[in-house]
Order: structure tokens, then C-alpha cells, then sequence
């Protein structure tokens, strides 16, 4: 109930920030969206009180166990079974993603305590703060009134409430990835604009980029290929002090993102340098099932975007029809060069190119005014026609039925109910797993991967796979007592487990 009491809240903060920007009070506008945007995502990443199995429940897990050692990442952290380091869903050091976000959740959990709130509290105040660069882009590149436009769809964003509430796939880190990329294009353009403080801003650029790199390793870079054609194209740019500020940038992306791969690749050689061999195959294979034809990204708008695409089409359109502005090239480079770079790879997944989603929005909103510009020469039933089209954007752009199917009981097919029951039974069980289980066990048995949920509600140690009778022995052996999950949603025992007197049954099956 709160959560939809925070999302209503949420709309009244947007109708309080409309009125503020009609009355020209554009900084108090911009805040209270913002604030509007921090209250939607913190309402909508309450609706699920569990993790979601892709992929937040590993990053949660890692993320508990940096507040052990931050400099390790791991997803098993006392493993007493054997395992394949090869196998990011079920091994120790956890070197699959870069470590901004996971350090960004587990600075949460240190403040707030383990829970999915502070998990997805980052990306809350991500999503929140991105809307300044956002307006700011738009004011740079084209006007106030499309910046403030643009920032209106993206504190709305379906997509990005999504990624916030962890039901979309890589959430929190192409959240932190899409805001720094974001954010390292707006302070490029503030130091285009602004040669009086252009160094400053150069430092901010290279800071960002630095934090994109270090959520999404080198796409995190595309500020520069922006940067760099935007002094080809343009000849007044050919300046000494831009190529210095353009390499002092650089040498202070590296300075914040190499020391971590040089780290691992001295504490843990063998795990660093099979990520590394295992990212750059994702170019030529196609890991775990996720392919697709070489137009994947473009047809993917829809699954991103759905409605919003002819907005974005139109604002794109706006710009061919219109004399070029050198302006422009950056923002449409960016674009283009994440959605080449994802499309040359083998292995393709939904959110790789949504870093530049803001971009896309900026060209949505560029269609958007230009629309309610040419309706509003239309007479009174134009300007209902603006009005009209205005609700069909916001409603088209949040979706709200999407999320009502996505994160409730109510309003959702068979199929998802019964998985979202499923979610919240297991769950409370995992909750109560320290006092069903003794300290000194061994939890076996769980659903497939739902180890990882075990251990983040619990201090227990959890494997969903089964042991060998000598790996069990193993386990006595070393005074480790074997505990054993039972129910529809587990594998039946092996004999030698169920014959085993000494096995500790947990009481409660899961469904």
C-alpha cells in the first residue's frame, strides 16, 4: 500500500513541476521532477518484496558479501563443495561485471541493512539524478523546453523503472552504466560550450567516463569517439587546448577505471583472465541462447520504447529535414556508435544499447514539441489535440499496465501469478532459513540457482546442486552438518541422503 501511496505521490510532484515550468521557474521545476522521479522509482522497486532470478539476485548476493572485503567479489564466499570457476551463476570470485554498482548497493546495505530496498535504492537515486543531464543536453543542444520535455519521458520511463525494479535483466548495472554514459556526454557538452570552464568540465568528463568503464568495461568509453569526431568535423575545434583537454580527460578515465583490472588480474589471474576471454567471445559466439540477426538492436526499440519509437522517429526526422548543426553530431554519434558496437557482437540481450536511452528521449521530445508546435497553430481543437497528445505520450511512455502485470497479483496472467506466488512463498522461507537451520550446516537442495536467494536472506550455507555420497562424507568429515530442502519445487533425494538418519529435513517444502 505504501508503494502506491508513493507512486501517487509521484504524479503529484510531476503536476507540481509542470506548474512551476509554465510559470518560468525552471530550476524549481527541474528539482521537484527530479524529486517526483526519485519517488515513482522508490515506490515501484518496493513492489516486489523478493529478488528477481535475472540477474539481481546475483548481483545482490555479491554485493552482501563485498561488505566482508570489498576488494573481493564473490558469490559463494565459503565454498566447501567443488566448483567450476568458469561458471559466473555458481562459483566464488565473482569477476562477471565490472564492480561500480556492486560497490554502490553494498555502500547501501552498509547504511541501510540487507534488504531489496537499499538494493535498488541506487538505481533509484541514478535514475533520479540522470534528469538534470538530461535537461541540461536538451538545453545545450536544442532549447529549455525540449530539455525539460526530455526529462519529463525519462522520469517516466517504463524501461527504466524496470532495470530499477530489478524485473528487467542486468538492472542495476545498465542503470549505473546508462547514467554515467549520460552523464560523461552532458559534461563533454558543457565543456564545448563553456571555454571559460572548460577544463573543469573536462575533468568531470573523464571522471564519468571512468565510472561508466568501471560498470560496463570499455563501451563506457563512447564519450570519446563523440568527442574525437566532433573535433575532425569541426575546424574551430582544432585547437591545441582542446587535444589537451581531450587527452587529460582520457588519462583520467584510465587513472579511475585501470587500477581495478590490474588488480584482479594480479589477485585472481586465473578468474580475471577468463572474463576477459570470456567478454571478447561475445563478438564471435553466441553465449547462453541470447543471439540474433544484425538488425536485433533496431527492432528492440520497440520491446524498449513500444509507442515511444515514432516520437523518436519524428525527432530524428526534424533533424534531416532541417540544416545540420554541428551540435548535433556528438549526440548522434553516441547513438551510433553503442548500437554498432553491440550489433558486431555474436551475443546479443535487450538492454545492451539502452545507455543511450536519454539520447533517444531528447530525440522524442524534439518530435513532441514540434508536434504540439504545429497543433497549436491549429485553432482551439488543435490545442485540445496537444493536450491529447501529450496524455497519450506520458501514458504510452510509462505504461502503466506493463507494471501492473509485472508486479502484482491482480492484474497479471495465470502464468505470472503462480510465479510470483511461488517467488513470495520460497522467499519467506529463506527468511526464516537461520532459525530452521543450526549454524555449522550445510543447506542442499534448493530450487535450481535459488542458493543464491538462500544466502542473501540468510548467514546459511546453500548449493541447489546435489553432492556425491563421498562429497557428503566430505562434508562430515570437515564437522559440517547437511540440511536438505524437500518439496515439489526440488529434485527428489538420492537414497544415500534419504537413508541418512543424521540429515536435518527443513520442515516447511518449498512449492
Amino acid at each position: 500500500m505504501q508503494q502506491f501511496i508513493l507512486i501517487g505521490l509521484s504524479g503529484g510532484l510531476m503536476l507540481l513541476s509542470g506548474w512551476r515550468y509554465q510559470r518560468e521557474q525552471r530550476q524549481q521545476s527541474i528539482a521537484v521532477l527530479m524529486a517526483a522521479a526519485l519517488t515513482l522509482r522508490i515506490g515501484v522497486a518496493g513492489l516486489d518484496p523478493f529478488l528477481h532470478s535475472w540477474d539481481e539476485r546475483f548481483h545482490a548476493l555479491v554485493a552482501k558479501n563485498l561488505l566482508d572485503n570489498w576488494m573481493r567479489p564473490v558469490l559463494h564466499a565459503d565454498p566447501v563443495l567443488p566448483y567450476d570457476y568458469q561458471q559466473w551463476c555458481c562459483n566464488s570470485v565473482w569477476l562477471h561485471k565490472q564492480p561500480l554498482f556492486l560497490w554502490q548497493i553494498a555502500t547501501s546495505f552498509r547504511y541501510l541493512g540487507v534488504s531489496e530496498f537499499a538494493l535498488r535504492l541506487p538505481s533509484a537515486l541514478l535514475g533520479a539524478a540522470v534528469i538534470w543531464p538530461v535537461y541540461r543536453l536538451g538545453c545545450l543542444i536544442f532549447n529549455a523546453i525540449i530539455g525539460y520535455h526530455a526529462g519529463v519521458l525519462f522520469a517516466m520511463a517504463y524501461y527504466s523503472l524496470e532495470l530499477t525494479s530489478g524485473w528487467q535483466s542486468v538492472d542495476h548495472a545498465d542503470v549505473a552504466f546508462m547514467a554515467y554514459v549520460t552523464g560523461s556526454l552532458w559534461a563533454y557538452y558543457e565543456c564545448r560550450a563553456t571555454p571559460a570552464r572548460a577544463w573543469r568540465w573536462a575533468v568531470l568528463t573523464g571522471l564519468l567516463a571512468g565510472a561508466a568503464v568501471l560498470c560496463k568495461w570499455l563501451p563506457g568509453l563512447v564519450v570519446y569517439a563523440a568527442w574525437g569526431a566532433d573535433v575532425l568535423v569541426d575546424v574551430h575545434r582544432r585547437k591545441v587546448q582542446e587535444y589537451g583537454r581531450l587527452l587529460a580527460a582520457l588519462a583520467i578515465t584510465l587513472a579511475v577505471a585501470l587500477p581495478w583490472q590490474v588488480y584482479i588480474r594480479h589477485k585472481f589471474p586465473l578468474e580475471s583472465a577468463f572474463e576477459q576471454e570470456y567478454a571478447a567471445r561475445h563478438f564471435s559466439e553466441v553465449l547462453e541462447d541470447k543471439g540474433g540477426p544484425w538488425y536485433f538492436y533496431i527492432t528492440n526499440l520497440w520491446y524498449q520504447f513500444q509507442w515511444i519509437v515514432l516520437p523518436i522517429a519524428g525527432g530524428f526526422g526534424v533533424l534531416v529535414t532541417r540544416p545540420w548543426r554541428p551540435v548535433v553530431l556528438p549526440l548522434l554519434l553516441t547513438c551510433g556508435v553503442v548500437f554498432a558496437f553491440f550489433s558486431c557482437a555474436a551475443t546479443k540481450m535487450v538492454s545492451y544499447t539502452y545507455a543511450v536511452a536519454p539520447v533517444l528521449l531528447l530525440l522524442a521530445a524534439l518530435g513532441w514539441v514540434e508536434a504540439t508546435r504545429w497543433l497549436n497553430h491549429r485553432g482551439r481543437a488543435g490545442k485540445w489535440g496537444g493536450m491529447l497528445l501529450a496524455g497519450l505520450m506520458l501514458f504510452c511512455n510509462l505504461r502503466p499496465t506493463a507494471l501492473l502485470k509485472h508486479h502484482s497479483l491482480a492484474h497479471t496472467s495465470p502464468e505470472l501469478r503462480r510465479d510470483r506466488q511461488r517467488k513470495l512463498q520460497h522467499t519467506e522461507i529463506y527468511r526464516q532459513l537461520d532459525a530452521l537451520v543450526p549454524s555449522g550446516y550445510v543447506v542442499l537442495n534448493a530450487p535450481p540457482f535459488e542458493d543464491v536467494e538462500a544466502m542473501f536472506y540468510s548467514r546459511r550455507n546453500v548449493y541447489w546442486q546435489l553432492p556425491s555420497e563421498q562429497e557428503c562424507q566430505n562434508l562430515r568429515s570437515w564437522g559440517e552438518g547437511i540440511a536438505v530442502f524437500i518439496g515439489p519445487g526440488c529434485t527428489t533425494l538420492p537414497k544415500y541422503l534419504q537413508q541418512d538418519a543424521s540429515v536435518l529435513v527443513i520442515k516447511k517444502p518449498l512449492d
